[in-house]
């Protein structure tokens, strides 16, 4: 600040304060302009600057009160002003121009947080006042004008944002999308060139109205759009033929399914009953094989202490073996008699498949006397033994039984113009594959949404030839014909849209930040102050 003359600067409790005054030794009247050198009195401004160092900064400025020496002004008495600060503020305009930025970009209590840190503490109130008191830029002739709705509440009330798009910036908002708003804003600026829009009747009439030399296009993404809804209800029309033909597709390859499963079955109960008349019983007492091994090393006269050492068990165990003629069966809470049921378990395990629970009702009926966990664990063994694979639950729940969930109506839409390999979940891809396979309508379909979006993406093609191929069509495109028929109501510009470069994109970007700046001015949100947010911002 050059012009100002630095008389003194105290620094204490992390306040830093520079006394300062004016270097003129005149000023000007701000009402008849001229100069004054005739110092009536002085008066202390306190005035909020940037921080130094981290230390909250305070300008004590000593200005002085002129006296006019136009005896024609109104004004007698004047004070000296500076182009650093404004008149009647408590702060310089650089300290002001961060505040400026702040109140804008976040909200009133955010905004009086940060300001905290920055060291040019304002209240919250104080930051939605100085949003207020902004002025909105002058809004030049737009060449290009963007226009689509945002919502106050979705599904009640709406309004209109305008966009630039030669600068992809936000020029205005209309308090509502009705046509009338746009209009009374058109007239004002009627020199626009390209109008960029959705499918919105309303928006196309009031710009033919008031701008009927300009060219009007319409959105690709709402053109994508209003085609998938109505392949969609296309879908819905065509919906009991395709349920019909799933279920006749479904049963087909289950009754395959059962045959070819009754055929593996039938093998496996063969070869495990022939491995059961094979062996008279199962021994599920884990301590047979060791006593066998000790009758065999006592029969050829080795003593127990090398027994013991050799097989690794106690010398009281091989001493106790020793002594008996046949091994006793064990008398604990962990013995039972499953082994009874041998033959019973695996006739069921290969006649019933996965029925464990059942099993083991069955032969506690016909006398078993131990736990379930027990008969869960000896039956695994018997399986483990007889060499029996039977699917656990998890597998039987994870097994994938064909044609059982099939797509909606809204995900047929999404990928009857897909390439199929570009659908990642194989059983949806099947699933099209079938129906594709089975209706010949549906390659018709498929083939004209591949031409859409060609036209689209490539930026050219014949769309009046594309229309009258759907109109008399032999199949009954319900949906589509409704949505050809738009098309051609508003023919040029959908063609415009696929033709030029122009698209509502950005429009869609600062609809989108309207819904954030919205959220963050819940309560205390007007039009007026949502208005200077949106179009002051430099976010987005």
């Amino acid at each position: 600040m050059p012009m100002l003359i630095v008389k003194n600067i105290d620094y204490s409790c992390s306040i830093v304060k520079i006394h300062a005054l004016i270097k003129a030794k005149r000023s000007k009247c701000p009402i008849c302009r001229k100069y004054s050198n005739k110092v009536h009195d002085h008066y202390i401004r306190t005035l909020s600057d940037l921080p130094v160092f981290q230390n909250k900064t305070t300008i004590i400025l000593k200005t002085r009160k002129f006296k006019c020496l136009n005896s024609q002004c109104n004004r007698k008495v004047f004070s000296e002003q500076t182009p650093y600060f404004l008149r009647y503020s408590r702060r310089t305009k650089r300290a002001s121009k961060i505040l400026d930025s702040l109140s804008i970009e976040l909200t009133g209590k955010l905004g009086s947080i940060l300001s905290k840190q920055l060291l040019i503490p304002v209240s919250s109130s104080t930051i939605t006042r100085i949003v207020h008191r902004q002025q909105l830029p002058p809004i030049i002739q737009p060449k290009v004008l963007g226009v689509d709705d945002w919502a106050y509440r979705k599904g009640r009330s709406y309004g209109t944002i305008l966009i630039d798009m030669e600068t992809s910036r936000p020029i205005d908002i209309l308090p509502s999308r009705e046509g009338k708003e746009l209009k009374k804003w058109l007239s004002k600026y009627p020199d626009v060139k390209i109008v960029t829009r959705d499918r919105a009747s309303s928006y196309s009439s009031a710009i033919n109205e008031v701008c009927p030399n300009a060219e009007q296009v319409a959105d690709r993404f709402h053109l994508l759009m209003n085609l998938s809804d109505a392949l969609d209800k296309y879908f819905k029309s065509v919906n009991p033929k395709i349920r019909k033909l799933i279920k006749d597709k479904s049963n087909e390859l289950l009754n395959m399914s059962d045959v070819q499963n009754m055929d593996n079955e039938e093998e496996k109960s063969l070869q495990s009953l022939s491995k059961v008349q094979k062996i008279d019983g199962i021994k599920v007492d884990q301590r047979q094989d060791i006593f066998n091994k000790i009758k065999e090393l006592q029969a050829k006269g080795i003593s127990k202490r090398k027994i013991a050492r050799d097989l690794g068990i106690s010398r009281n165990t091989v001493k106790s073996y020793f002594s008996l003629e046949a091994l006793p069966p064990r008398i604990s809470y962990k013995s039972t008699n499953i082994e009874l049921f041998a033959q019973h378990i695996v006739a069921g395990l290969n006649d019933k498949g996965y029925m464990m629970k059942d099993i083991i009702d069955e032969i506690y009926k016909l006398g078993y006397n131990g736990s379930r966990t027990q008969a869960y664990h000896n039956i695994n063994i018997i399986k483990e033994k007889f060499e029996i694979y039977t699917p656990n639950f998890a597998q039987i729940q994870k097994s994938r039984i064909p044609y059982i969930k099939p797509l909606s109506s809204r995900k047929l839409a999404k990928y009857i113009g897909s390439c199929l390999t570009s659908i990642k979940d194989p059983d949806e891809r099947k699933y099209l594959q079938t129906l594709l396979g089975n209706m010949s309508e549906l390659q018709v379909i498929r083939k004209l949404v591949q031409i859409f979006k060609t036209m689209l993406k490539r930026g050219h093609g014949n769309i009046n030839r594309w229309i009258e191929f759907i109109k008399p069509s032999k199949y009954k495109m319900s949906g589509l014909t409704t949505f050809a028929n738009g098309l051609l109501r508003d023919i040029k510009a959908v063609k415009n849209g696929i033709n030029m470069p122009w698209s509502n994109g950005a429009v869609e970007g600062h609809v989108n930040r309207i819904k954030s700046i919205k959220r963050q001015m819940y309560g205390r949100a007007s039009f007026d102050l949502l208005r200077k947010k949106v179009i002051l911002s430099q976010t987005g």
